[in-house]
């Protein structure tokens, strides 16, 4: 949808390049880290600064403890403004083929600690071989602001398993994966070759809760079927859990391929769960506002192919 752009109180036309500053003064709340973004200098972005505040006949920015706050009105223009360079971005992606051998373009892909595991390995190298001279920036996105993220060009793909945004992106399965239970390979409950539910039940488990991921149908499902897990530990990311497993008897609820990736750094064993999890979908997904830009099309395609088989 789109946004309507306050009005300038001067009728001249505005210069594309305060367009650009207004966003990093936003994006980074600071003028000297929007001078390094834009490669100015700190008095060149103070000057926009103040012609923008001129032609809007607002402040836009005030210092307070944290940097440049925006004013209510700085809100409103940075979401059209944002908005109007992804659309000006994407026509010059258009005034010519675009060739991943020679692109020096930077890829941003939106992913969790725990995609990034599985996923980065293979699609580094993927990318190293089929476009040596491009780069890649990961990013970790709150799950609840992906979509403004990748409508407003921040981001150019999120992966994941994001099912509540499938009907609202352009999004290509990768691959089907389950849930397992991760243990250290001397646990008691892993002597009997399989997880009863008594073992799963009574031992305490690690609980892994962030917004750059979305696995709680994992709790709800748990929660339908009447089981509750004896939560001992409750952390903001995956990647410190192999040693935390390894050290303690408690269990975690994961990802096979993650698992399988924990297992390889030893003194760990997955086990099936003893309930009934279904099975999620990985996607790749893309705004319908850039699908079409060349370097998003094929980038979603280096994706596919580098991720499919895991």
């Amino acid at each position: 949808m789109a946004i309507a752009l306050p009005e300038p109180s001067h009728a001249h036309r505005l210069d594309l390049n305060l367009v650009r500053l207004m966003v990093a003064v936003f994006e980074t709340g600071s003028v000297s880290q929007a001078a390094d973004r834009l490669a100015l200098t700190q008095p060149t972005v103070s000057y926009g600064l103040a012609k923008l505040r001129q032609s809007y006949g607002d402040a836009l920015f005030v210092r307070d403890g944290r940097g440049m706050a925006p004013t209510p009105r700085a809100e409103q223009i940075y979401a059209a403004f944002q908005e109007a360079l992804a659309c000006i971005d994407s026509t010059q992606e258009l005034a010519g083929p675009f060739d991943p051998a020679v692109t020096t373009r930077r890829f941003r892909v939106a992913m969790s600690d725990i995609g990034g595991l599985c996923f980065l390995p293979p699609l580094v190298a993927h990318l190293r071989r089929v476009a040596p001279l491009a780069s890649l920036e990961v990013l970790q996105v709150p799950v609840d602001t992906l979509i403004e993220h990748l409508a407003s060009g921040k981001i150019d793909a999120a992966v994941g398993n994001l099912p509540m945004l499938h009907e609202k992106l352009r999004n290509q399965l990768l691959f089907r994966e389950h849930y397992v239970c991760l243990m250290a390979h001397d646990h008691p409950a892993a002597a009997a070759g399989n997880l009863p539910l008594d073992a799963f039940l009574a031992t305490p488990h690690v609980l892994v809760s962030s917004p750059f991921f979305a696995h709680q149908h994992v709790e709800d499902t748990l929660r339908a079927q009447g089981i509750h897990r004896k939560i001992g530990l409750r952390i903001p990311y995956f990647t410190v859990l192999p040693g935390l497993i390894a050290q303690s008897d408690l269990m975690a609820t994961l990802p096979s391929r993650v698992a399988r990736v924990f297992e390889s750094y030893g003194r760990l064993q997955s086990m099936p769960l003893p309930v009934a999890i279904p099975e999620f979908e990985v996607r790749v997904h893309v705004h319908a506002y850039h699908a079409a830009q060349p370097a998003v099309h094929w980038l979603t395609k280096q994706i596919v192919l580098a991720l499919q088989d895991l």
